[in-house]
């Protein structure tokens, strides 16, 4: 409480220096007032002068007479009023003598005796000079007293503004103490609305976290369940749109050359990135680590990035036992920032897709060991009988023809004695690249064993068995072949063609009619095509 006096006499000091600044303000304005008086004054002094020397008319007088009667006076009060100004009481004496001397050649003229004409120009030039002093000293006593009015004005307005402060401070001072109650209950509430906002994040990360946990696990149970890459990426492509939330994603992954990644599934809108790149265009593959494109960091943006002005990025290794398979690609439009619980869910999605994408090429190899030639990639003898004994079954529930081929090369035993094993091999490859090549979708393509091949036709007429294989067997003619530099010579084939349900209703019954026609094209001349109980010859080249 000993606050408020004090509080009380220093707002009645404020306003005591208030009132004695606005009076200061009030004093210049009365200075610039009378000095424009005396301006004025002496002005209507000279015009009364003039127009009464012209026209020599009464009129002027009443203007003459009233400045001569009210210059005195507003001389002496400015005189007054500057006595606190010793710069401005300079100039007034100095303003004095100038319009009492204009008084006194007005007077002169107006009421004194007529005076020489010729003395009139020197008389005029006299007063213009009288003029000029006298507007030359206005001027500058008002330019002083207009400094000293702004100066007073600011003052006044500094101690305005102090006073309000005074007015606002004590206002403060009694409110202060409700405020401050209030404040401190609003603080309390404030605190307990946070904490409760808080467990409810948290709770709801909780619940986030066991949501992608559970999505993670569903889809590691289907990844390895996946037969093929194919159903693999599907199911990448599901999960990873419920589980990322972001604009769009891609999964890229290297092609079998390891030269080029190449998109394999998105989801989500289009994406801003090439869909074929090289491994150098992305810094997550060439540093082998996640790397992030936002307007925090300022990184640097990947080459494989088109128009990359407005998005958040995040490319993202797929390694798995230290191999790159690819990169898991995650992008957000208009500056949108990929959260860090984004990414890191996004490095947990890679490392399990790294993980599916191995296991399934390690099946993949191992089930090629187990169904491919491993010399002609061809797939082998096992698979070619399951193969056949399928497609047996299903030409017969859906009434369709069936035919099967086996082809064996011409002297391939006097072919290895002559360019040796190696060149035997070759040969055998090449054979066998034939056959993938021309095979139809669908077709089996085998090799049966030693120099011996195998096709399956599904749903293939015996006419068009006979025109696929006639076309085989003048493709491998034609073949040119070399060894180190060294010409391996024409190479030919023989051929035996059995058909679905005309040869035989069984995998041993049509193998034993194609291998019979395949001896009859064998001693028939070879490099020529038999069909299983068909004994005229088909028409084929020359025998070689």
């Amino acid at each position: 409480m000993a606050v408020v006096p004090v509080l009380l006499w220093l707002f009645h000091q404020s306003s005591h220096e208030l009132a004695q600044s606005r009076a200061w303000v009030s004093h210049s304005n009365t200075v610039l007032i009378t000095l424009d008086h005396i301006r004025i004054d002496a002005g209507a002094v000279e015009g009364a002068r003039r127009g009464y020397f012209i026209t020599k008319q009464d009129s002027y007088l009443p203007a003459y007479l009233q400045a001569k009667k009210t210059l005195p006076r507003n001389l002496a009060d400015l005189k007054s009023l500057t006595a606190d100004n010793p710069d401005q009481q300079g100039r007034l004496e100095l303003l004095t003598p100038v319009i009492n001397e204009l008084l006194s050649m007005a007077d002169s003229e107006i009421t004194g005796p007529s005076y020489d004409a010729s003395q009139s120009g020197l008389r005029m030039a006299h007063a213009r000079e009288l003029l000029e002093q006298m507007r030359s000293l206005y001027a500058q006593m008002s330019s002083e007293e207009e400094v000293l009015l702004r100066i007073r004005e600011q003052d006044t307005r500094n101690k305005l503004h102090n006073l309000n402060l005074w007015l606002i401070g004590i206002s403060i001072g009694f409110i202060t103490l409700i405020v401050l109650a209030f404040v401190n209950g609003q603080r309390e509430i404030k605190q307990r609305r946070l904490a409760e906002a808080a467990l409810l994040e948290s709770e709801g990360l909780n619940q986030l976290t066991v949501r992608n946990l559970s999505l993670m696990g569903e889809m590691t149970s289907l990844l390895q369940a996946c037969s093929d890459a194919d159903e693999s990426l599907d199911v990448i492509c599901q999960y990873a749109a419920r589980l990322l939330n972001t604009d769009s994603g891609a999964l890229f992954l290297f092609r079998e050359s390891r030269n080029q990644v190449e998109l394999s599934v998105s989801w989500g809108e289009e994406s801003k990135s090439d869909v074929i790149f090289q491994p150098e265009d992305c810094w997550a593959l060439r540093r082998g680590e996640l790397h992030v494109l936002d307007h925090v960091t300022h990184s640097i943006a990947c080459r494989h990035l088109q128009d990359w002005g407005d998005i958040c990025s995040v490319c993202v290794p797929i390694v798995a036992q230290g191999n790159v398979m690819g990169t898991l690609y995650l992008e957000n439009r208009h500056n949108r920032e990929i959260r860090l619980d984004e990414r890191n869910l996004a490095h947990n999605l890679a490392n399990q897709i790294a993980l599916a994408m191995s296991s399934i090429k390690l099946r993949d190899t191992l089930r090629n060991l187990s169904v491919r030639d491993p010399l002609t990639g061809l797939f082998n003898r096992r698979y070619m009988e399951e193969s056949l004994q399928r497609e047996i079954a299903t030409a017969k529930r859906k009434n369709r023809p069936l035919g099967l081929v086996i082809l064996d090369l011409d002297h391939f035993k006097t072919f290895n004695d002559t360019f040796g094993h190696d060149a035997g091999d070759m040969l055998l490859r090449e054979v066998g690249s034939v056959l993938a090549k021309n095979s139809r979708a669908g077709d089996v393509a085998c090799r049966f064993g030693g120099e011996e091949f195998v096709i399956i036709f599904p749903e293939a007429a015996p006419n068009i068995v006979v025109q696929l294989t006639n076309q085989l067997r003048e493709t491998i003619f034609a073949m040119q072949l070399q060894h180190f530099g060294r010409s391996l010579g024409q190479v030919s084939a023989s051929f035996g063609v059995a058909a679905f349900p005309d040869h035989g209703g069984t995998t041993e019954e049509l193998l034993r009619a194609a291998d019979k026609a395949l001896y009859r094209a064998k001693a028939a001349g070879r490099n020529r095509v038999e069909m299983a109980g068909n004994h005229a010859p088909i028409a084929t080249e020359k025998p070689v």
